[in-house]
């Protein structure tokens, strides 16, 4: 018997119809709550914080905390849970549905990044308040914020399309732990790299000084000025950083769209 996600998904026709079919297949389960309550602690910190000492200003490591860490585990087990809730079944409730493996793979990459966008929404959301708190709530400063939190889903999103494979072909435990170890690796280690832009797990922890007070350390800009120079948070690298990372997420999305399409010839 079809879930009303499979017939929505068996009768659409378009990559939006898949993404809704995802999005109804999950809207009640743990991949919505994850992408919500994984977001709360660091930035609800921050905010607690601006409450009770308003006077010194709004505190941005709690977001380095976010992206260095627990963005990485958030994304991991979404992912995982997007992915094994298919992979359970042999993926025969997806090949069965009538629908292209391909656009079905897409749709599940599409909709994890967009709860990974809205994870990074609700952690802006949260600085913005604590920032009219402190009264240093601006117009520059939110757009600023709101680009970091975009600059932070694209340079993460990498994880996404691993995690959704690694999956679906060998199970749970290397889907969450293979990109979960080279991502915060990747974060830990930032200043071993020598291009920070061409590696993503490195990029999503150096990238969002360009935007924010804070050091890929988390500690505040004004304790290292020099460090944040020699980074190089230049226009172009930020470009280049941003172009790197949606191209592995297309790669990777398309690599796991032609594996599944050669499961289903099978």
């Amino acid at each position: 018997m079809k879930t009303p996600a499979l017939e929505s998904l068996a009768h659409g026709g378009s990559l939006s119809s898949a993404v809704r079919a995802e999005a109804l297949k999950s809207r009640h389960a743990a991949p919505v709550r994850l992408a919500v309550i994984m977001a709360l602690p660091f930035p609800l910190l921050a905010l607690v914080n601006a409450f009770v000492n308003p006077q010194f200003g709004v505190s941005f490591s709690p977001w380095n905390y976010w992206y260095a860490l627990l963005l990485a585990v958030m994304l991991s087990l979404m992912g995982a849970c997007v992915a094994n809730a298919d992979a359970r079944l042999k993926l025969h409730p997806l090949l069965s549905a009538g629908a292209s493996p391909a656009r079905v793979w897409w749709a599940k990459a599409i909709w994890c990044l967009a709860l990974s966008f809205v994870s990074n929404l609700v952690v802006f959301a949260i600085y913005a308040a604590a920032t009219v708190v402190t009264g240093e709530a601006s117009a520059a400063g939110v757009a600023t914020m709101l680009a970091a939190a975009i600059v932070i889903t694209i340079t993460s999103s990498w994880m996404i399309p691993a995690t959704l494979f690694l999956t679906a072909r060998f199970g749970m435990l290397a889907g969450i732990f293979v990109p979960l170890v080279v991502q915060i690796a990747g974060a830990f280690c930032w200043s071993l790299v020598p291009y920070w832009p061409a590696f993503p797990p490195t990029a999503t922890v150096v990238a969002p000084t360009a935007f924010l007070p804070v050091l890929p350390t988390a500690e505040p800009l004004s304790a290292g000025v020099e460090v944040a120079q020699a980074l190089g948070l230049t226009g172009a690298n930020i470009a280049i950083a941003l172009g790197v990372a949606a191209a592995s997420f297309i790669v990777l999305t398309a690599a796991g769209a032609a594996w599944l399409n050669r499961a289903e010839e099978r």
